[in-house]
C-alpha cells in the first residue's frame, strides 16, 4: 500500500422508517410500519379516550455520528390521529476528521381531516457536529397539525460550549401545496450570533412550536400561558400567522421550554378536540 494514500472515507449508518396511520373501528391503527437499519416503532399506545395512536420512535444507538442519516416518513390518513414522539433526547455527536454530515429528514403527510402531532424530545447538538435537520409537513384540505422542534447547542451542564461545528435546520409546512411556513436556520459554532444580544444572547436551547389554528381568543390564552411561564431562564412568545399559530422560545436549557410547550399543547388540544389531553408517559420517565 502506498504510504501516502489517504484512508478510505467510511460512512455511517443509514436508517429509514415508513409509517402509515389509518382510522379503523373507532380508533387509529398503525397500518404500516416498515424500517431499515436501527430505527423503528415497536408498538402503538392508546392512553387517550378518542383512540389517538401514540408511537415512540426508537433509535437504539442513542444518537447519530459522522455519516449517519435518518429518514422518517409518516402518512396520516383521513379521520386518523397520530402522536409521534421519542423516548429520550436525541444526540448529534461530534463529527470526524472528514467532517461527514449527520442528517435527519422527516416527511409528514396528513390527509384531509387527519390529525398529526410531531412532538419529539429535544435534540442535543454536540460541539464540532456537522448536522442537517429537515422537517417537511404536507397537509391536505382540513388536515390538522401540532408540532415542535427543540434544539440544544452544546452541553452547558458538562461545560461543553458549541464553539465549532454547524447545524442547518429547516421547518416547512404546506397546505394543498401552498406554503404556510418556510423557516431556515443556520447555527455555526463560535459565531457572534450565539452570544450577541441581537442573536441568541447566550441562550443554548431554542425552539419553535406550531399549530394549524387561527383563533384570536386562543392566541390571547396562549400569550397568557407564555407570560406565566416566562422567567429569567426562559423567553417565550406566541404570534399568529395566516392559518398558523407559532410559539418561539429561548432558554439556557431545554427543561423550561418543554414544560411550557406541554402546557400550551394541553390548551391547544382542549380547544381543538374538546377533551383533556393525555401526555405520553415516556415524557415523565
Amino acid at each position: 500500500m502506498n504510504a501516502c494514500a489517504k484512508p478510505p472515507v467510511t460512512t455511517g449508518w443509514s436508517a429509514t422508517l415508513g409509517l402509515e396511520f389509518q382510522y379503523k373501528q373507532n380508533r387509529t391503527v398503525l397500518a404500516r410500519n416498515r424500517h431499515e437499519g436501527p430505527l423503528r416503532v415497536q408498538r402503538a399506545f392508546y392512553p387517550e379516550t378518542l383512540g389517538q395512536c401514540h408511537v415512540y420512535l426508537l433509535h437504539p444507538p442513542g444518537g447519530i455520528v459522522a455519516g449517519d442519516s435518518l429518514n422518517i416518513q409518516a402518512d396520516v390518513m383521513p379521520q386518523a390521529h397520530a402522536l409521534i414522539t421519542t423516548p429520550s433526547a436525541g444526540r448529534v455527536y461530534k463529527s470526524n476528521q472528514q467532517r461527514l454530515t449527520q442528517t435527519q429528514q422527516v416527511n409528514l403527510r396528513v390527509a384531509s381531516k387527519g390529525f398529526c402531532e410531531w412532538l419529539p424530545q429535544e435534540n442535543i447538538v454536540f460541539n464540532s457536529a456537522q448536522a442537517i435537520n429537515q422537517t417537511r409537513v404536507e397537509l391536505q384540505g382540513e388536515a390538522q397539525f401540532i408540532g415542535w422542534e427543540i434544539t440544544c447547542l452544546g452541553r452547558p451542564a458538562a461545560k461543553e460550549v458549541f464553539e465549532s461545528g454547524l447545524i442547518l435546520q429547516s421547518l416547512e409546512l404546506y397546505r394543498d401545496q401552498k406554503p404556510l411556513l418556510l423557516e431556515k436556520n443556520q447555527f455555526k459554532g463560535g459565531s457572534t450570533l450565539l452570544n450577541s444580544r441581537w442573536g441568541l444572547n447566550e441562550a443554548t436551547a431554542i425552539a419553535t412550536m406550531v399549530c394549524t389554528l387561527n383563533n384570536q381568543n386562543m392566541l390571547q390564552n396562549i400569550k397568557k400561558l407564555c407570560v406565566n411561564n416566562c422567567c429569567d431562564q426562559l423567553i417565550i412568545e406566541a404570534t399568529q400567522l395566516p392559518e398558523l399559530l407559532v410559539v418561539r422560545a429561548f432558554a439556557k436549557q431545554a427543561e423550561p421550554i418543554k414544560n411550557a410547550f406541554i402546557d400550551i399543547w394541553k390548551q391547544l388540544r382542549l380547544h381543538l378536540l374538546g377533551c383533556e389531553a393525555v401526555a405520553p408517559r415516556i415524557w415523565y420517565t
